[in-house]
């Protein structure tokens, strides 16, 4: 069987860490997280935590999003075709 064959056999190739470590005791998602420790956070703890380092929070996003703005403008006209066609 070819690699390509055999990754598309496997049903665990494709899961994210979030779907592998859900289940492990040690592992926190971001409600449970009180103490901005665990594997996932919300962006609100990120840029808190960002702030504690000494970055500032504000510039960080809006640096994001520029990049999302460029982004969004490289598409633009594609995202227009198929807007007025559907």
């Amino acid at each position: 069987m070819n690699a390509d064959k055999k990754e598309l056999n496997n049903l665990f190739v494709h899961l994210t860490n979030y779907a592998v470590n859900k289940e492990s005791d040690v592992f926190r998602n971001a409600k449970s997280m009180q103490d901005d420790t665990g594997h996932k956070r919300t962006l609100k703890k990120v840029l808190e935590r960002l702030k504690k380092e000494g970055l500032d929070p504000d510039k960080i996003m809006g640096e994001i999003k520029d990049v999302i703005i460029k982004t969004l403008i490289t598409i633009q006209s594609e995202l227009a075709h198929n807007y007025r066609t559907c």
